[in-house]
């Protein structure tokens, strides 16, 4: 999975401190969000695709139990290495990390019970080819759940620093957006479950308090798929784009980071 030229996993665990640093107030409640919806299951098998550093994980982790399991897999080195250890600080003896592209993943048996996803498959390459093959690794009956940004979520924090970036390069449109774009809705996410076999889909749209300070709106800028956008700019003109960006930010009165998540959720028969 490319960005320019860097991997997704490169970008992300380049920044996998700053991502960290927003676990608490946004990757964790969305990750609990997501695991919500799923309703993981004592004793079942969890695999949880492009996981990060566990926000969604880790609550499947508690709910499966000790007689569970649940496969974490994702390319960001950096990232793995902190759900690793927030999994050894709670003891989660049934939660394994993995570094290895989820769509190719092997599975062992008849499949999972339920493959979850949060805030990954428009990363994807081809996002429908690729989540196609995450359905084809839940067991049939099992569960695919898929958590989404909701269509203008973001927006305030995103447009000033896209604009602020655009001051020092060209960006061109990243195919994420475009691939975002058409399952940001509750009725777009839902068809598209369908499209790809699921039946009966349902989704839950949540929506979060999340404070903003232009101090935590760059954390959230280089630790998260944004920081793609600051690759190649050298050290000073990184500088020029974080006081630019902390200028917009707070012209426009942007406090708060308006998260608003649609997870949607759909049996698979195999």
């Amino acid at each position: 999975m490319t960005s320019g030229a860097n991997t997704v996993g490169d970008v992300f665990s380049a920044g996998a401190e700053e991502f960290h640093r927003w676990s608490g107030a946004l990757w964790d409640p969305v990750g609990e969000a997501t695991a919500a919806v799923a309703a993981p299951a004592a004793g079942e098998s969890v695999l949880d695709a492009c996981c990060g550093a566990g926000a969604s994980a880790l609550p499947a982790a508690r709910a499966v139990g000790p007689a569970g399991r649940v496969d974490a897999v994702d390319l960001a080195a950096g990232l793995l290495s902190i759900g690793e250890r927030r999994a050894r600080q709670e003891g989660l003896d049934n939660l394994r990390f993995h570094r290895h592209d989820v769509t190719s993943w092997p599975v062992m048996g008849d499949g999972y019970d339920l493959v979850q996803c949060a805030l990954g498959v428009f990363f994807f390459p081809d996002m429908d080819r690729d989540a196609a093959a995450l359905t084809r690794k839940v067991r049939p009956g099992g569960r695919f759940v898929v958590t989404v940004w909701e269509k203008g979520a973001l927006d305030g924090w995103q447009s000033a620093l896209r604009e602020a970036v655009l001051t020092e390069r060209d960006l061109p449109r990243r195919p994420q957006r475009d691939q975002l774009a058409r399952i940001d809705t509750a009725d777009t996410l839902a068809a598209w479950l369908q499209d790809l076999g699921g039946s009966v889909p349902r989704v839950v749209r949540r929506q979060f308090d999340t404070p903003l300070s232009p101090e935590t709106a760059w954390v959230l800028a280089t630790g998260s798929g944004t920081r793609g956008m600051l690759t190649g700019l050298s050290p000073a003109a990184v500088e020029r784009v974080r006081a630019e960006f902390t200028t917009r930010i707070t012209r426009a009165g942007v406090t708060d980071l308006d998260v608003r998540v649609l997870t949607g959720t759909a049996r698979f028969t195999g």
